[in-house]
């Protein structure tokens, strides 16, 4: 087969197989006149220099261009709208989420943020977060994207860990001529989430040498609550009064309102003689202005519509504000002809606010308070249960001000490498990364919680001065804090119980690595390509929380340190071994393979591997099959997070007087694990634990093991020659995930310790009984390898251009069909979770892209789709009337016009008929499924010179 035919099928089938949906129109037309001229590139999946044919991992790719049609300022906004990927973490999802607001991580297949592996030019990204292995796209400025490349499919074999769903590789702009100012702004049409963004990028070829870089700014404007009607006036979910048997729901949605929770108020409140009171702002006791009373809530807790009391909508983001700016460089130089140094540097920073309702505590009031007056003395007098005894007061902290807090986080990162060509027919590639982040979290006004007691427990002293009850707290500076009122307390005891926290963390990642590549020798049907590395890499995190934090001094949790690393040597190697050419139904057939060897200090040694065929049919028609090993080794935090207490009721599994209670099927396993542990078979403990709470801890597990991922992908890619320019792909995947990592709680512990066929089990190690009295004294929530997961499903795309004289057009349709998706955390039949077509797991996701191009003019339109879901499957109608969640499909219209070669504008509308996510509980204001911001508008100039 000569080389020249060898390229031109590779054009084809690549053109089409790679073609995204935001791919370039022109691309086809251009097919023919590229032919000659295409070089050798890696396509992500492969560490093969290929002549861009297709490899059996399919891969999906989205332009710069693509970005810019979408309208949107932040790579992840893009990557979290495609069919086959879920929102790991985002600016929607991440408010009070402690440490992590404001990150933008991916998901491919929903199988979670650590099993995607970020790549950046081919090369992994220190993470952003400590602890976890995720890539926080905010790094990434969206001028500088080439293309990304999406490779669905375990890729351990070529990458190594965390590349169990497969690969996102952002290719960067390599070179550019000249300076390119862009700015853009979006502005929903109501208040809230507004974005604006600046560019520059400026490039030269000097010589030799070459660059490109690029200083960018974004701001993504918070949501709150009370932005969004359909956010302020949420469902409420209540018992059914109407209810007349067990067949009829018993919660449904009453109405639409804001629901006032009426045992907190800003000044305190009590009730006394079955009459609830507050006080007025200037402290004097009255009776509370309640709502409109609701029916009892599923707790039989009755809340109110309106009225004064604790609204959590009032004062909560929905979508974290984030402010970035970002310098990206790369830069290259031929040494000679054949050899080339390379270089990356970035520097990011990246600020985000979190603000949620005020801290809500709950204390006991005496009739002796210092600020109490007469009036309001007797009636606590009147409400308590007996002399001394006080009333309990509920009290919404909103003269502290929200909790507020920053998330601040700086990355810096240099990307070193040579490459270039040994002889003809082979090439190598060395490099040498360093990261780093500095996150720091900040929190404002946080609260002294024993102080806090303390100071609103006073009474007045011998010369009827107010003073705080207790002795050793005033000797610790106890100053009495009012709180019967507002903004009535003193500066100095407000100092006193409050202060500002800090925690610091950072990340580093370094790495090296080199892989040569080429032809090994020559088969009847071509060429056996190969290419081979070895990598090394070290990762350490560790955080340092502020003293009042680790003492668990403050309203917010206890946090202690962390600290940990792991490193890990790895060598690989992959084979492109061509069995077939030119015969009857085998144009080519191509076996791929790849092998890669792990080590790790933390889990040991380990292996991936993947086998796959290509099979070109005919020129319309190639099939393609990959099967794969992958892995998961754990992460930083899954190891090393540090102990912190908790407390759980808990029933013992090896008492006799619960045994009756045990689920029969296992009754024999665990009396034999009690047995073997030498309970007797009489054995009582002192006290029930399930009546109060008994202490254990949460920490990581350093004896953790990797994940292992079993996944096929078949599919075939079709390009009839009858209908020119069109292309339709179908693959067929399905993962089986084993040894997967998950948390229980002390009960779950004790029950599947004892559960289990033997003790030789994941959980009993988990559990310290004493030798003399059997006793459970500790318990640990610790990490463990003990779930399963699977999931399988179909990817379709189609991609059609069509000239004409009046302009260009292009159809493009990207859809996943989820076929199964299922979890189980233990292995035991009945803790099987089916996940298929739940609210994260739709059966269908669409994204359905139209674009028009005629002369200086282009327009893109595209559709969002998913279908009709339930909240859980395992709910009945017997249970509520709101478990059917409608199917929901948006809109974008964005255009670009090029007044001049170097002046463009743009514009578009985003959700443009303002489609609010189905109003029903745990979906109205899912931001990870559904656009919360409602229509916008956007428009944007960008001017080259």
């Amino acid at each position: 087969m000569n080389s020249l035919s060898l390229t031109a099928k590779a054009v084809r089938y690549g053109i089409f197989a790679a073609a995204s949906l935001t791919a370039s129109n022109l691309v086809y037309a251009q097919a023919e006149e590229q032919a000659e001229t295409i070089e050798r590139i890696e396509v992500t999946g492969s560490k093969i220099k290929r002549i861009g044919e297709l490899a059996p991992t399919p891969v999906t790719v989205i332009t710069g261009d693509g970005l810019v049609d979408a309208g949107v300022v932040n790579v992840a906004d893009l990557l979290h709208k495609m069919p086959n990927t879920l929102v790991g973490l985002s600016p929607e999802t991440t408010n009070n989420t402690v440490f992590a607001s404001g990150l933008n991580n991916t998901d491919l297949r929903g199988l979670g943020s650590d099993r995607t592996l970020v790549l950046v030019n081919g090369r992994r990204f220190v993470a952003g977060a400590p602890g976890s292995g995720a890539v926080d796209l905010n790094n990434i400025p969206t001028a500088m994207v080439e293309r990304i490349e999406i490779t669905t499919g375990g890729a351990s074999a070529v990458y190594g860990s965390d590349a169990i769903a497969g690969v996102v590789n952002i290719i960067t702009k390599k070179s550019f001529d000249g300076i390119a100012v862009d700015v853009s702004t979006t502005q929903p049409t109501e208040d809230g989430g507004e974005e604006e963004y600046a560019s520059i990028t400026f490039g030269s070829e000097i010589g030799k040498a070459s660059f490109v870089t690029n200083l960018s700014w974004a701001r993504q404007g918070q949501l709150s609550y009370m932005d969004r009607e359909f956010l302020r006036d949420a469902p409420i979910v209540v018992r059914n009064q109407n209810a007349t048997g067990p067949d009829d729901p018993q919660a449904v949605v009453w109405g639409y309102g804001q629901q006032v929770l009426a045992s907190y108020s800003k000044t305190g409140t009590f009730v006394s003689n079955g009459t609830r009171y507050t006080f007025d702002e200037n402290g004097n006791v009255r009776p509370m202005q309640l709502g409109e009373p609701l029916p009892p809530l599923t707790s039989g807790r009755v809340d109110y519509l309106g009225g004064e009391g604790y609204n959590f909508a009032e004062n909560s983001f929905i979508k974290t504000p984030l402010d970035r700016i970002n310098f990206f460089s790369v830069m290259s130089y031929d040494i000679n002809d054949n050899h080339k140094m390379t270089m990356e540097a970035t520097l990011s920073k990246s600020d985000a606010y979190g603000e949620s309702s005020p801290a809500f505590l709950n204390f006991r009031l005496y009739e002796d308070n210092g600020f109490l007056s007469p009036e309001a003395s007797a009636l606590v007098s009147a409400g308590q249960s007996g002399p001394g005894k006080g009333v309990n007061v509920g009290y919404l902290a909103s003269d502290f001000g929200n909790r507020k807090y920053s998330q601040e986080r700086t990355t810096a990162r240099i990307a070193l490498g040579f490459e270039g060509s040994l002889s003809e027919h082979w090439s190598y590639d060395t490099y040498a990364t360093i990261g780093h982040v500095q996150a720091d979290t900040e929190w404002y006004g946080e609260m002294f919680e024993q102080r806090f007691y303390d100071a609103v427990d006073t009474v007045k002293d011998a010369n009827g001065n107010v003073v705080c009850r207790s002795e050793s707290a005033r000797d610790n500076g106890c100053l009495p804090l009012n709180v019967f009122g507002r903004g009535i307390f003193d500066q100095d005891a407000y100092d006193w119980v409050s202060t500002d926290a800090i925690r610091r963390s950072s990340i580093t990642q370094s790495a090296l690595g080199a892989s040569v590549s080429g032809d090994l020798f020559e088969l009847p049907a071509g060429f056996v390509s190969s290419a081979f590395s070895v990598e090394y890499r070290k990762e350490k995190a560790d955080t340092l929380p502020d003293p009042a934090m680790r003492e668990g001094l403050l309203f917010n949790n206890q946090s202690q340190p962390l600290e940990g690393e792991f490193d890990v040597t790895e060598a690989s190697a992959e084979f492109s071994i061509p069995l077939l050419s030119d015969v009857t139904l085998v144009q080519d057939l191509t076996l791929e393979t790849a092998y890669r060897y792990m080590d790790y200090s933390t889990s040991g040694s380990d292996t991936a591997w993947k086998v796959g065929l290509n099979w070109a049919v005919y020129d319309d028609l190639r099939l393609r099959f990959n099967r794969s090993k992958s892995v998961r080794a754990p992460n930083i935090g899954e190891l090393y997070n540090p102990p912190g207490q908790t407390f759980r009721t808990m029933r013992d599994y090896c008492a006799a007087s619960y045994r009756n209670q045990i689920n029969p099927d296992y009754l024999d396993n665990v009396l034999a694990n009690c047995a073997a542990q030498g309970i007797p078979a009489d054995f009582e403990p002192s006290q029930d634990w399930y009546g109060s709470t008994r202490p254990g801890f949460i920490v990581g597990n350093e004896d953790l093991k990797n994940e292992v991922a079993d996944d096929i992908t078949i599919g075939f890619v079709y390009t009839p020659s009858y209908i020119e320019n069109l292309s339709f792909t179908v693959d067929y995947w399905t993962f089986d995930m084993k040894n997967v990592i998950n948390s229980f709680t002390g009960q779950e512990v004790v029950k599947y310790c004892y559960q289990s066929s033997t003790l030789n089990n994941p959980f009993c190690p988990l559990l310290e009984r004493d030798p003399n009295t059997h006793e459970i004294v500790n318990y640990y929530e610790k990490p463990v390898n003990s779930a399963t997961s699977k999931t399988s499903g179909f990817d379709i795309e189609a991609n059609y251009t069509l000239e004409t004289s009046f302009g260009d057009w292009g159809f493009r349709l990207f859809s996943t069909y989820l076929e199964e998706r299922s979890f189980n955390s233990t292995g035991f039949a009945e803790d099987e979770v089916k996940e298929t077509g739940e609210q994260e797991r739709p059966r269908w996701r669409h994204r359905f892209t139209t674009d028009y191009t005629y002369e200086d003019f282009s327009a893109v339109l595209t559709a969002n789709y998913r279908s009709s879901t339930v909240l859980s499957n395992d709910w009945s109608p017997n249970q509520n009337n709101y478990n059917d969640i409608p199917s929901y499909m948006t809109f974008d219209l964005t255009t670009r016009y090029n007044i001049t070669d170097a002046l463009q504008v743009r514009a578009g509308i985003l959700n443009m008929f303002d489609e609010t996510p189905p109003r029903q509980p745990s979906v109205y204001n899912q931001g990870a499924y559904y656009d919360i911001l409602g229509q916008r508008i956007t428009v944007g100039v960008n001017y080259k010179f």
